[in-house]
This record gives structure tokens, C-alpha cells and sequence, in this order.
């Protein structure tokens, strides 16, 4: 069986001897629809009044955020926000327009690596948040993702983490507090930036990366079984393929609890990465997965709260 819709953009960042990266890639786009003006809008919150910075989104796939930015002074480009992203990308087509020079690097997608080159550009932009000489992965999206053949950027951690952001899925808006410190960078930075969220399988907690590439929940078997040692599922459990090319088992997990609710998930079970790669990590989940209609990510105090 094959499954088209389930394979994430992208994952972390891995510090291999050739400058790598773990990612979970300019031309004027005049005829594209525009997605809607950012504007500044005033909420309420413990009794206190909050300006945020509001900016529409669509969504890809049916859950994958999608909006509108700028690159070296082109606009009308389209973002992908990945948080399973630790460093952002952009296609080789914006980066040879700017001229930039390149540098070879590796980045980790579960189960392969993939070749790319780095470079700096001089600015990347997206409602309030904006990066100045950014270094950026540079690559032909299409080769990284089929969903993100008609992208310009995929939008990681390196940007996301600037300010803290509510998606709102019933007015398709995303809300964007005041800017954060951004954490000092470490050999560790590229783990400790992501979304991790705490769930319960069968009352054993196993730890996800929370991921806004991926549309459902991703988990590494041997992790999973070495977590829940008497571990129960459905008989059926059926071989898939993600994207062509990663092989998985599609099964339901009896007695999950995400956040308050426990209920029977069905979950994707793929081979686990080396005891090195992303230690203490037993898989990603998308938010589509929370089937929340707004989800508010913290990363100055990384937590994850959605309704």
C-alpha cells in the first residue's frame, strides 16, 4: 500500500563532519493570488490586553501552513512552516537569482541523507518575523518533498523560534506574539529547540516531536517497544510506503492519551534511527493529529497547549 499524504517535510539537525543539517529547499510570482494583509490585533488575555500580529494562512494538504513572504525583495513567494524543521531552506532557483555562494552540506530525513548546499542570503521574511544574513539550506524542493514542489521555502525552527504563534484553524489565521530571546546556540540547540510533547501509550509516556510537516503520528517501533514493553495492538496491522520510499506499518494503538483525551489512534510504525539520532525521542506527531481548532506553540517555555 502506498500512502502519498503522510510523509513530513522534514526532521532535525544532525552534527556530522561535513557541515550537516537535519531538515524533517528567485523568481517573480506576479500571477499568484496574494493570501491577505498581516495586521495588529488586540487580545485579552488573564485580564491583561495583548497586541499579536495577525497573518492568514492556507492550508496545503489539508495540513500543511502555507503563507505568503518575501526573499531578497521578490514577495507573493510561498512558505511552508515546518517545526520538524531546525533550519529553514529555500529552492535553488530563489538562491541562484541572489547570486549567493554555496557550501556543500548533509541533512537527516529519517531514513536517508540528502545532499544539499548552504549559503547566506541577505533576508527572509513572513509577517512580523524577519532574518537578516540568514544561513539557509539550498536545493530543488521537489527532489526534498513532493509537497513541496510548488513552494519557495520551508520556514524551520531558526525562524519559527523567534516569537511564540497560535494557529487558528477556523478563521486560517496564524497570531504571532512579541519577539523572544532566541535560545544561545550549543552542540545541543538543534534537539533542545524542537516541540517535544508528552503522550501516554497504554499508561507509558513516550516523548514526540511535534511536527507541522507531518499530517499524522510517525512512531519508531524499537523505541516504542523498548517504552511499552507489553505493548497491545490491533491484528491488523498492514505494510505502507510513504512518499515511494520509506516503508512503515499502519496499525491502531489501544489506550492513547494526548493530552486530556485517551482514545484508540492509528499510528504509523517505522524503523527507529541510530541510538545517536535524536536520542529520547520515540517519533513525531503532526497537529493535525490533536484535532484542535487553535494550537498556541510557547518555545520560551516549551510547551505545546491546544482546544
Amino acid at each position: 500500500m502506498t500512502l502519498n499524504n503522510s510523509l513530513c517535510l522534514a526532521a532535525l539537525v544532525l552534527a556530522l563532519p561535513v557541515p550537516t543539517t537535519i531538515a524533517s529547499p528567485l523568481q517573480a510570482l506576479t500571477g499568484r493570488e496574494p493570501y491577505g494583509r498581516e495586521r495588529c490585533v488586540i487580545e485579552k488575555q488573564d485580564e491583561k490586553t495583548v497586541m499579536k500580529t495577525e497573518l492568514p494562512f492556507r492550508l496545503s494538504k489539508g495540513y500543511l501552513l502555507q503563507v505568503e513572504g518575501q526573499i531578497g525583495g521578490r514577495d507573493h513567494l510561498r512558505f511552508i512552516l515546518d517545526t520538524g524543521a531546525t533550519m529553514s531552506m529555500i529552492d535553488r532557483r530563489i538562491a541562484d537569482a541572489l547570486g549567493v555562494e554555496y557550501q556543500p552540506v548533509e541533512s537527516f530525513n529519517f531514513d536517508r541523507k540528502l545532499n544539499w548546499d548552504q549559503a547566506t542570503i541577505p533576508g527572509i521574511c513572513f509577517g512580523p518575523i524577519e532574518a537578516k544574513n540568514i544561513t539557509v539550506l539550498v536545493g530543488t524542493m521537489a527532489k526534498y518533498s513532493e509537497f513541496a514542489r510548488d513552494v519557495d521555502a520551508v520556514i524551520g525552527l531558526d525562524m519559527l523560534t523567534l516569537r511564540n504563534f497560535t494557529v487558528d484553524y477556523r478563521s486560517r489565521k496564524l497570531l504571532f506574539d512579541a519577539p523572544i530571546d532566541p535560545p544561545r546556540p550549543t552542540r545541543d540547540t538543534a534537539l533542545r529547540n524542537c516541540m517535544i510533547l508528552k503522550i501516554y501509550v497504554q499508561g507509558h509516556p513516550i516523548q514526540l516531536i511535534v511536527d507541522t510537516g507531518f499530517s499524522g503520528i510517525l512512531l519508531f517501533e524499537e523505541r516504542l517497544r523498548t517504552s511499552v514493553p507489553d505493548i497491545r495492538m490491533t491484528r491488523d496491522i498492514f505494510d505502507v510506503t510513504l512518499d515511494g520510499r520509506l516503508r512503515a506499518k499502519r496499525t491502531l494503538l489501544e489506550n492513547v492519551a494526548i493530552g486530556a483525551a485517551s482514545r484508540d489512534v492509528t499510528v504509523l510504525l517505522t524503523k527507529a534511527p541510530a541510538a545517536d539520532t535524536l536520542p529520547g525521542i520515540d517519533g513525531v506527531i503532526g497537529i493535525a493529529a490533536l484535532n484542535a481548532h487553535r494550537v498556541h506553540f510557547d518555545f520560551a517555555r516549551q510547551s505545546l497547549n491546544w482546544e
